[in-house]
């Protein structure tokens, strides 16, 4: 075989294998345990904006705590509360809390808010007499909030 076409043939190889590898990895990486989403009312006018955020936990895990932090707003807004804690939950399931808050809108605008969404989630228990094994995630989410 022609040297040149031989060490061709080598590279497509190798590349072909690396890329095989690659994606076999991104497969086997394990799924996150919190996953979180935020939505915000569309405000006609400036006052009193609801936003909502619901957690929940992946592959058959239980959330046993969970709470919301606000950590960024749009300047023309404000916070009625910057944490909403485990008590202001309005739904809450094994796997799956939610709250509602409420913002301020000082004028009209559209921005972002971002809040995170902390929470001890536990993985399913191999018995009854396994303890569950528990650990801590946060999640971080956006939504847009517009007002006007």
């Amino acid at each position: 075989m022609d040297p040149l076409r031989y060490r061709s043939a080598c590279v497509g190889a190798l590349f072909v294998a690396v890329a095989l590898a690659a994606s076999g990895a991104r497969a086997a990486e394990p799924e996150p345990a919190l996953a979180a989403t935020m939505s915000c009312e569309r405000a006609s006018e400036p006052g009193r904006v609801r936003c909502a955020v619901e957690a929940r936990a992946a592959g058959g895990r239980s959330i046993s705590w969970a709470d919301v932090a606000i950590v960024e707003l749009p300047e023309f807004t404000a916070a009625l509360k910057g944490r909403i804690g485990p008590g202001d939950a309005t739904f809450r399931d094994v796997a799956t809390q939610k709250w509602a808050f409420g913002l301020v809108a000082r004028k009209g605008g559209e921005g972002e808010a971002r809040v995170r969404v902390r929470a001890v989630v536990c993985e399913p228990s191999a018995g009854d007499a396994a303890a569950p094994k528990c650990q801590p995630a946060t999640v971080e989410v956006r939504a847009t909030i517009h007002v006007g």
